[in-house]
């Protein structure tokens, strides 16, 4: 128990800084784009990077594949289930895209070190590439819009980098590896450190839709991995655990983005992604003492 009250501490305590600074500073809606946007292109891209680059080939084909499969299988459940019970293909795209990285990146991380990284960057790799796809064809029928935004996502350059580099016995000179590695460890914190600054603007809000959004991410789509998983992956292995932490994450905070591109609502999807960005709070420390 003293290890995962050490990991709440750890994930709670940048959040709370986040909030305080909020509240106190009371930045601009800039100062959170520009904060997003140094996460996005710069902190969470080197981080993927480190934790990928100089992996075992063999470790990263069984991950690549594992992760596939959990994010598939997540993605099923969310759209067919989102799509029965609302009739709402935003709601469906909420449910599908989820927040893949910004906190399961700083959870695996307290939880399992940097081993878990790679398969929380595949898990990224697949999740965002369909969720950028998806989102124009959802929200407004176009398809094509959806590669051009997942061609602009620079986590998934980074993962691939690391990829490519692994698989060819490439080796950056140790001074710079290390320096990657070191750098690229603020990004969890940091993270953490920007969500909760963000959520504390944002308020809280549920309505009928956004409720059958919550059951979804946080009850059937997990409950549907936890009992999928054992068929593709080794009961309480890392990969296990990590697609079992990825399948109750709430919305991707990206999808207000595309939101504002393709919706007539956005100020709906920013209230629900937000809310249930609040409400993941409560649900992560039960996910840490399961996983544990």
């Amino acid at each position: 128990m003293e290890s995962i009250a050490a990991a709440l501490v750890k994930l709670y305590l940048p959040a709370a800084l986040g909030i305080l600074f909020s509240r106190a500073a009371k930045p601009s809606e800039e100062f959170f784009r520009t904060l997003s946007k140094a996460l996005l292109y710069s902190f969470l891209p080197l981080l993927l990077f480190a934790s990928i680059y100089g992996t075992n080939p063999l470790e990263l084909a069984a991950g690549f594949t594992q992760m596939a499969v959990a994010v598939a299988v997540n993605v099923a459940t969310s759209a067919t289930v989102s799509y029965l019970l609302t009739r709402d293909s935003e709601i469906v795209q909420l449910s599908v895209y989820v927040n893949a990285g910004y906190l399961p990146i700083p959870i695996a991380y307290t939880l399992w070190g940097p081993s878990a990284l790679p398969l929380v960057g595949f898990y990224i790799l697949f999740n965002a590439s369909l969720g950028y796809l998806l989102a124009p064809a959802l929200i407004k029928g176009d398809l094509r819009s959806g590669l051009k935004e997942m061609l602009r996502f620079p986590p998934l350059y980074a993962i691939l980098a690391g990829l490519l580099m692994s698989l060819a016995g490439a080796e950056l000179p140790g001074f710079v590896a290390g320096a990657v590695k070191d750098v690229s460890n603020v990004a969890p914190y940091l993270a953490l450190f920007a969500l909760g600054a963000q959520v504390s603007e944002a308020g809280f809000w549920v309505d009928g839709k956004t409720a059958k959004l919550a059951a979804v991410r946080f009850f059937i789509a997990p409950l549907a991995v936890w009992l999928s998983a054992p068929l593709y992956l080794a009961p309480n292995s890392l990969p296990y655990r990590v697609a079992l932490l990825e399948s109750c994450m709430p919305p991707a905070v990206t999808n207000v983005v595309l939101s504002s591109v393709y919706s007539a609502e956005p100020g709906k999807t920013a209230r629900a992604v937000f809310s249930l960005t609040l409400m993941s709070m409560l649900v992560v420390p039960v996910a840490m003492v399961l996983l544990g």
